[in-house]
C-alpha cells in the first residue's frame, strides 16, 4: 500500500497491547492504542482506520456489539479480534457478526503478523481491480481476476443479474497488456435477432435492406482490446459457429461480405443462465462453451456476501451525493443491520435504487431502519403479486406485468394528487394540476391526472429516454423491464 498504514488497538491489557505494537512495528511504524470500546468508537469518528485490532474480553460492552458499531461508522477498516484459544465458538460468532479475522489470545506475534499482511493483500488486490467490497469471495474474484489478466485467455464470467459482471470484465482488462486499447462492452440480450451479426461484425453495403453503407463491426472496434459479450446465452447457433471461428482463428466476415478481416481481440463473456444445462439441451455449442470458460468466474449474488453491504453503501452514498445537490447524510446501525440481512433479489443494482430512492424521497438526512423496513415490506407486497405458471406466451405476461406496474404507479399518483389537493384546501397557495415524474433522484416532468393507461405507458417511457438521454439500456433499468419489452413497446408506440 502507498500510504503507511494506519491501525488501532482497542484492550484493556497492557501487555497485549504491547505485544500487538510489537509485533507489528514493521507494518505500522504509528499504532494508536485505547482501553475500551467507547473511546476506540470516538477515535473512530475522528480517525479513518486501515486495521482495528480488538480484544473480545472488553467489559464496557460486547465485541460483537463493537463490530457491529465500528462497520457501521467506518466501513472500509478491516477488524481482527482476539480471543482466548478456549473459546472457539466466540471465534465463529465474532466472524459471522462482521469480523474480517481472529486471532488466539495469549498472543503469537508472528502469526499476527502474516495474518495482518494476509488482510493488506487482499486490500490490495480490492483496490487494483476498482471492486468495493471486503467478503472472502469478493477477495478471490480480485485475486483471480489479476492473476489472469496478463493473459489473453478467454474468461466466462457467470452470475445472477445486477451482480457486477461487468465491473469484474473492466478489472480484468485495467489490470492486462491491453489497457491502452479499447475495452467495447455489447449486450447481446438488447439487440433484435436480426442486427446481432451485423452490431458484431460489421456489414457491408447493399447486404441488406438499409445498410446504405459500409459499417465497422464491434470486434473490428475493439481490435487490440477486449469486447465483453454479455447475455452469451442468447446468441443464435448461426452466430456461435461464427464467434467460435473468431475465437479459433482470430478472423470474421462482415455480413455481406467475402474476404476475412483478422484482429487482436480478448473475449470476455457473461451470462446469468446455465450454460451446461443449454449444452445438454443442445441449444449452446458445446465446443464453444469449452472455449469460452477456460477461465471461469462466478460471481455469488449478494444475499450470500452481506459483508460487502456497507462498503457499497458508503460508496454508493458518496457517488449519490456528489452528483445531486441533495444529500444522504448516513446511515443508522439499527438500519445498516437491516439492509446487511435483506436477499437483494437485485443483487448491487437494487441496493443502488434504493439508495436512489432515499435520496429522491428523504433527502438531507440519514437512513433510519423504519425507511429499511418500509422498503423491505413493499418488496414482500411486490413479491406476492409476480405471476405464477399460466401457459401464456412470454410476451403477453411481460405485457401484463408492465400494465399492473403502471396501473399501481397511476393509483399511487392518484393517491398523492388527492392528498395534495388536501393539503390546498387548507393552504390555498397550494396547487395540483399534475403529478411529478422523479428518476435517479431527479424530477423529469409531470403526468397529467387525464391519462389512460397506453398513455401513461408511453410517457412513461418517453420521459425515461429523456432522463438516460436515449440510452436504452438504462431507460429499461429504469423502468424495471427488460431491453427487448422496451424495444417493443418503442415500436408499439413509434419512438424510435
Amino acid at each position: 500500500m502507498s500510504q503507511p498504514v494506519s491501525i488501532l488497538i482497542i484492550s484493556s491489557d497492557k501487555k497485549l497491547q504491547q505485544g500487538i505494537a510489537s509485533a507489528l512495528s514493521d507494518i505500522a511504524p504509528q499504532i494508536k492504542s485505547v482501553a475500551d470500546s467507547q473511546e476506540g468508537l470516538k477515535r473512530i469518528r475522528e480517525q479513518r482506520f486501515d486495521i482495528v485490532i480488538t480484544d473480545s474480553r472488553l467489559k464496557d460492552f460486547s465485541c460483537s456489539i463493537l463490530i457491529r458499531r465500528i462497520i457501521a461508522k467506518s466501513p472500509s477498516t478491516d477488524i481482527m479480534a482476539g480471543v482466548p484459544a478456549e473459546d472457539f465458538s466466540s471465534q465463529r460468532e465474532l466472524l459471522d457478526c462482521g469480523a474480517d479475522d481472529v486471532f488466539e489470545i495469549p498472543l503469537k506475534p508472528k502469526e499476527l503478523h502474516l495474518r495482518v499482511n494476509k488482510l493488506l493483500k487482499e486490500r490490495s488486490f480490492l483496490q487494483s481491480c476498482g471492486l468495493v467490497g471486503k467478503s472472502v469471495q469478493l477477495k478471490q474474484i480480485a485475486e483471480s481476476a489479476l492473476q489472469v489478466a496478463p493473459t489473453n485467455i478467454t474468461v466466462l464470467i457467470t452470475g445472477e443479474s445486477g451482480t457486477g459482471k461487468e465491473l469484474i470484465a473492466r478489472a480484468i482488462h485495467a489490470n492486462s497488456k491491453r489497457r491502452e486499447r479499447p475495452f467495447v462492452a455489447a449486450n447481446v440480450g438488447a439487440l433484435a435477432e436480426g442486427v446481432v451479426e451485423s452490431e458484431l461484425f460489421g456489414h457491408e453495403k447493399g447486404a441488406f435492406t438499409g445498410a446504405v453503407s459500409r459499417r465497422q463491426g464491434l470486434f473490428e472496434t475493439a481490435d487490440g482490446g477486449t469486447i465483453f459479450l454479455d447475455e452469451i446465452a442468447e446468441f443464435k447457433p448461426p452466430t456461435q459457429v461464427k464467434l467460435l471461428r473468431v475465437l479459433e482463428e482470430r478472423s470474421f466476415m462482415r455480413v455481406g461480405g467475402s474476404s476475412d478481416i483478422k484482429v487482436d481481440v480478448r473475449v470476455i463473456a457473461a451470462t446469468n443462465q446455465n450454460l451446461e444445462q443449454k449444452v445438454r439441451e443442445g441449444t449452446f455449442r458445446a465446443d464453444l462453451y469449452f472455449r469460452l470458460a477456460v477461465v471461469k468466474i462466478e460471481v455469488p449474488p449478494l444475499r450470500e456476501r452481506p459483508k460487502d453491504v456497507p462498503l457499497l453503501v458508503d460508496s454508493f452514498i458518496q457517488k449519490l451525493n456528489e452528483q445531486s445537490g441533495r444529500k444522504i447524510t448516513g446511515v443508522s446501525d439499527e438500519a445498516m443491520e437491516l439492509l446487511m440481512r435483506y436477499h437483494w433479489p437485485g443483487n448491487v443494482r437494487e441496493l443502488r435504487n434504493f439508495l436512489e430512492s432515499m435520496l429522491a424521497l428523504a433527502p438531507d438526512r440519514r437512513i433510519e431502519a423504519e425507511d429499511v423496513k418500509r422498503y423491505i415490506d413493499k418488496q414482500k407486497q411486490v413479491d406476492r403479486r409476480l405471476p405464477v405458471v399460466t401457459g401464456k406466451s412470454v410476451e403477453t405476461a411481460e405485457h401484463e406485468l408492465i400494465m399492473q406496474a403502471i396501473l399501481s404507479l397511476r393509483s399511487e399518483i392518484i393517491n398523492l394528487r388527492e392528498a395534495l389537493l388536501k393539503r390546498s384546501q387548507l393552504r390555498p397557495e397550494l396547487k395540483v394540476e399534475s403529478s411529478s415524474v422523479w428518476m435517479g433522484g431527479e424530477r423529469v416532468g409531470e403526468i397529467p391526472g387525464d391519462l389512460n393507461v397506453e398513455a401513461m405507458e408511453k410517457q412513461l417511457i418517453q420521459r425515461a429516454l429523456a432522463f438516460t438521454k436515449g440510452n436504452r439500456k438504462k431507460a429499461a433499468q429504469l423502468l424495471g423491464i427488460g431491453e427487448r419489452t422496451l424495444y417493443r413497446k418503442l415500436d408499439k408506440y413509434r419512438l424510435r
